[in-house]
This record gives C-alpha cells, sequence and structure tokens, in this order.
C-alpha cells in the first residue's frame, strides 16, 4: 500500500478560504452559457452553408469556363470547329438529357452538331455533383461551337444552381467574339446579375 498523504496536506486544503478553492460553471450558469452558444449556431450555419454552396458552385463553373477555353484554343489550333455537347453516353450528343448528365469536346469537321464517322472525340467529361444542375440558354442549351477564328457560333449563357436554387447560383456568358466571362454578384446579394445588371430569375433560362 502506498503512504498515506501527509496530515498537513489535507489540513492545509480544508482551511483555505472559500475564494481560493476551485471553482467552475454552475448548472445554471452552464445552461445559459449552451443557450447562447445555441442561438449563435442557429445564426452562423446558415451563413456557412451559402457561402460553401457559392464556392462549390463557383470551383464547377470555373472549371467549366476552363474547358470553353480549351474548346476555342483547339479550334484555333486545328483550325476547325470544335464544339461541346451534352451526353450521357461519352460517345454521342444527346438533346434528351442535361448539361449535368456529362458531356463531350470532340471535332465537328462538317459543323453539324453531331459525332459523325470522321469526327473525333477529344475529351469526355463526367455528371456534375447530385443536386447540381447546368442549363444551356438559346443556342447553347445542347451544344457550344467554336470557329477556327476563336468566335463562337452563337452568344448566349450558361446556368448553374444547387437545388434549384438562384442564391449562389452562378451564370457563364459566351459572347460572339468567343470571349467567356462569368457573371458578377454586385450588389452581394447572392444572385449574380445579366448583361442589364438585373438578377437572373430562373435557374432554367
Amino acid at each position: 500500500m502506498g503512504a498515506a498523504p501527509p496530515l498537513w496536506l489535507n489540513v492545509a486544503y480544508c482551511n483555505l478560504p472559500l475564494s481560493q478553492k476551485p471553482s467552475g460553471f454552475t448548472l445554471p450558469e452552464l445552461l445559459v452559457v449552451l443557450a447562447l452558444f445555441a442561438i449563435l449556431m442557429t445564426q452562423l450555419i446558415p451563413d456557412l452553408s451559402a457561402a460553401t454552396q457559392q464556392n462549390r458552385l463557383y470551383a464547377i463553373a470555373n472549371a467549366f469556363s476552363q474547358q470553353l477555353q480549351l474548346t476555342r484554343n483547339t479550334a484555333i489550333q486545328r483550325n476547325q470547329k470544335i464544339s461541346l455537347c451534352k451526353s450521357d453516353s461519352g460517345t454521342q450528343c444527346s438533346t434528351s438529357t442535361q448539361w449535368e448528365a456529362g458531356w463531350i469536346l470532340f471535332e465537328n469537321l462538317d459543323g453539324d452538331g453531331r459525332v459523325d464517322s470522321v469526327d473525333t472525340i477529344l475529351q469526355r467529361y463526367n455528371p456534375l455533383p447530385h443536386g447540381i444542375t447546368l442549363r444551356g440558354v438559346g443556342n447553347f442549351k445542347n451544344r457550344i461551337t467554336y470557329k477556327p477564328t476563336g468566335d463562337s457560333t452563337s452568344f448566349s449563357r450558361l446556368l448553374f444552381c444547387d437545388q434549384n436554387q438562384l442564391t449562389g447560383s452562378q451564370v457563364i456568358y459566351i459572347s460572339s467574339t468567343g470571349r467567356i466571362r462569368i457573371a458578377k454578384d454586385d450588389d452581394g446579394d447572392g444572385i449574380p446579375e445579366d448583361g442589364n445588371g438585373d438578377n437572373i430569375e430562373s435557374c432554367e433560362t
């Protein structure tokens, strides 16, 4: 058996003034702290979630814009039309699926927007994460084509949304000259603006 603690140690502790004895939260104080923490978290979590959502969509839109730039550069380098089109098979363009199902980059030698026997598929891209939608507006509904000059065959936009929410959404604009830009959110409300400075109003058009 170990030696008993010195008698003076017990006596000294027992004789400490109350103010010098170890102290901690009382139960009511602890409950108040927990309640304040819960209130703070209910205010912070939505903001953090929205910021995470917006950052994720921006990263996806930025990656897609780089793929568009690759399409444009390839058209210039190869001196021929190059297209991106929706594809859920990885071998053919599709008009029955949405962009989020995946897409392919291919030589569009005859400019018909289809992968023919003379065309070569250059890249295949995987579907987007679940819940993310990508919609092409107007002439970009099914495909985007660049000419050997680097110009686009049309001009329009593409919209990225998470769970069909406008807040945190991202928009890519492509001009007729082939210029690619991600829309800004100048008023800071979480919704990007169109060319007139107005908030976009739909994740579909």
